[in-house]
């Protein structure tokens, strides 16, 4: 009875050790991913400071009527670009008009006092202090005409100055007040970047420096110069605003564009220069780029200097390198790679 068990525990023994050994088993061949490669080079020259900025215009004016009414006519729309002087609103002037008219006639009926009486003055058979009255209700007429006028003019609001129109507050319909915003006028025709800048960093600029500024909306890349540093802090981020004067000829800088800006400092750096788009980021946050070693790659942990145009500036890199620099989706370390580009 043992023996009878005893040969079916051997077979079972037997068949594992072949499925251990089964050639099905073994790795099938890798499939090569086809990769863009860039050669490593030294750099070594001054450093400088990125940051993300804002554009904003360079003064906003806020627009109002100078007396009460109700809106009937808009003439202007949010981002319309205006010319000094432009109409841009209108309110109900009926009132006014009939006041004006009002006070019209009363100043023609002074006039016509005023013109029959002057010669009785001129001839003494007016008492001085008659004559007195008739220039004083001259003058009040003509005060209160000028005052009638005026409130119609009030009645339309125009472009003091040439810009953009940005926010707008009003409807046809609405009763708005004196000194209450209805629109806000930008000056764009120079812009500023502003941008935020760190406590430890803010002294490393000055008024007048340098700085590109890179337009991603645009795909275009500025030149500006330091205009302002603030002097007081932000409390929660610690940091200054900076703002950047750039020229905006064709008002193509529009407020609210996201912008790099890059400025250029008086520190030496050395490292080794490589395009930013084989830099690659694991789980954990560290910076990595795959690094070729015959036909596979391998991962290569490394530590960013600096920024330079479309370059990053690192270290633990030779010179000479290949890096990855397309492709780095599909890979792993030990990943078979095909180069499709010429090495540079």
């Amino acid at each position: 009875m043992k023996f009878q068990y005893f040969i079916p525990l051997i077979l079972l023994l037997g068949t594992g050790c072949k499925q251990e050994h089964d050639p099905s088993a073994e790795p099938v061949n890798r499939v090569k991913q086809n990769v863009e490669v860039e050669k490593t080079t030294l750099y070594a020259g001054l450093s400088s400071l990125q940051y993300s900025g804002l554009v904003e215009a360079k003064q906003n004016t806020p627009l109002s009527f100078k007396s009460p009414g109700t809106v009937v006519e808009i003439l202007v729309e949010e981002g319309q670009q205006v010319k000094k002087g432009q109409l841009l609103a209108k309110l109900d002037a009926s009132n006014s008009q009939n006041s004006y008219e009002l006070a019209q006639h009363q100043q023609a009926q002074a006039q016509d006092a005023y013109d029959r009486m002057k010669p009785m003055y001129e001839n003494g058979t007016l008492p001085a202090i008659r004559w007195v009255e008739v220039e004083t209700g001259l003058a009040q007429a003509k005060t209160a005409a000028e005052m009638a006028q005026r409130r119609i003019e009030d009645s339309a609001l125009y472009a003091p100055k040439s810009g953009v129109i940005g926010n707008k507050s009003i409807e046809p319909g609405m009763n708005v007040l004196p000194s209450a915003m209805v629109f806000e006028l930008l000056d764009i025709n120079t812009v500023y970047v502003n941008i935020p800048v760190p406590e430890n960093e803010v002294g490393k600029l000055q008024n007048g420096q340098s700085a590109t500024i890179e337009i991603t909306a645009l795909g275009e890349t500025r030149v500006g110069s330091i205009q302002r540093i603030g002097v007081a802090a932000n409390p929660v981020s610690h940091t200054y605003p900076v703002k950047i004067a750039v020229s905006n000829v064709g008002w193509k800088l529009k407020p609210g564009m996201v912008c790099n800006v890059r400025i250029a400092s008086t520190k030496n750096i050395e490292g080794v220069a490589i395009s930013n788009k084989a830099l690659q980021r694991n789980a954990t946050g560290q910076q990595f780029v795959y690094v070729l070693r015959d036909s596979t790659v391998m991962t290569q942990l490394v530590e960013t200097i600096d920024l330079v145009g479309n370059q990053v500036i690192v270290n633990n890199l030779p010179e000479g390198e290949l890096v990855v620099t397309s492709g780095q989706h599909k890979l792993t370390t030990g990943s078979v790679v095909n180069i499709v580009t010429p090495i540079k």
